[in-house]
């Protein structure tokens, strides 16, 4: 019974885990493209400017 409990709650643990980290790395990849793109569109106004 405890061994059988034990790895339900490893493999819940590791999805859980595995999904954090997933949500994160993709939560990370939107904002740096986000943060490259914006200086660019910001500099590009900039430049339209002066």
């Amino acid at each position: 019974m405890n061994t059988g409990s034990k790895k339900i709650a490893y493999n819940v643990g590791g999805t859980v885990l595995g999904a954090l980290v997933a949500a994160l790395a993709i939560f990370g990849i939107v904002q740096s493209q986000n943060s490259a793109s914006m200086p660019q569109e910001n500099q590009q106004v900039i430049n339209y400017n002066s």
